[in-house]
């Protein structure tokens, strides 16, 4: 056991206790009020291990930690929610005006109005791909980005993890019902009313499947429409790529950034403020990673040549 303690108090200091003791404090309350579920068991044990065994695994567990933390975060929200939402402070019909103040095919016409009524198989399937792969896009990418440019990989996850927990205050703070809730409700905001994947449910129709019918059925709350996470993931994306892509990748990112955003309007999900505000919620987030990224001495590190600090002089040419 003293072996054990000076182990880990080696590669962690005095707070050795933190990085295991959080996840599993956080099991253990989940286990305490009857919630708790085989992430919560999984998670703890997986972040031991990373923590613990190794200079070289701690140093991979630092760089998901951001993934750990949105997964945490987000759970969190669905508690916070039944405390902090009330019918009269979720934005609905005035967020419907809103938009058309800024936005609008023709007087008291929306976009996602227009697209409701016209449509077609093609373009449900078109716009349906990045809504169907979007977390796994993220998940790729990252990974990706961990064999070929370890930096990079950083930047773009702690920027997730920021754009993450900006949108979950955002969504206590400024609950707003999504265009599909409105037509289908009018201005009557109902808490206990279903999540839904809106115009998603014609792709489950036309292939006759279930998939965006059960991915949404999971959703912790319907009104969580600003900002609009599905625009922001491409852009983080696009952002922290922007410098080390070629023009062969650069317009990749930008494609996919710009069919997400006409996506989240077309299959009824957002409004346009709602995307243009995930775009924003994106560009913070990674503007605060990088200088948090500088902070913390993780800019310049590398699992190769962990040794090598970056020089005064490099950090501020950067």
């Amino acid at each position: 056991m003293s072996a054990a303690l000076t182990h880990v108090s080696r590669l962690w200091g005095a707070y050795w206790f933190l990085p295991g003791g959080i996840p599993l404090a956080y099991a253990l309350v989940m286990w305490a009020i009857g919630d708790v579920r085989p992430e919560h068991v999984i998670i703890p044990l997986i972040a031991g291990v990373l923590a613990y065994t190794s200079e070289k695994t701690k140093r991979f567990f630092l760089d998901v930690v951001p993934y750990l933390a949105v997964g945490f975060g987000y759970d969190l929200v669905r508690y916070a929610r039944t405390v902090a939402l009330t019918s009269q402070r979720v934005w609905g019909c005035g967020l419907r005006d809103f938009e058309l103040s800024l936005f609008s095919v023709a007087p008291g016409v929306t976009f996602q109005d227009y697209f409701a009524l016209h449509h077609h198989p093609v373009l449900d399937v078109i716009f349906s791909v990045p809504y169907a792969i979007f977390v796994y896009v993220a998940i790729a990418y990252a990974a990706y980005l961990f064999f070929v440019d370890r930096q990079r990989m950083r930047h773009y996850l702690w920027a997730f993890m920021i754009a993450n927990f900006i949108s979950f205050a955002m969504w206590l703070i400024i609950p707003a019902a999504p265009p599909w809730y409105l037509r289908a409700a009018g201005c009557s905001i109902d808490l206990n009313a279903q999540p839904s994947a809106a115009a998603l449910l014609r792709v489950d129709a036309l292939f006759g499947m279930d998939y965006f019918q059960r991915f949404y059925s999971r959703a912790a709350s319907v009104y969580g429409a600003m900002p609009s996470m599905h625009c922001a993931y491409p852009l983080l994306g696009l952002l922290t790529a922007w410098k080390a892509a070629s023009w062969r990748t650069r317009p990749i990112h930008i494609v996919y950034t710009l069919v997400m955003f006409v996506a989240a309007v077309y299959l009824d999900h957002h409004w346009i403020v709602d995307a243009l505000a995930g775009w924003l919620v994106a560009i913070v987030a990674v503007l605060l990673a990088r200088r948090l990224l500088l902070r913390l001495g993780l800019w310049e590190v590398s699992i190769a040549q962990p040794t090598q600090p970056a020089s005064p002089a490099v950090v501020a040419a950067e």
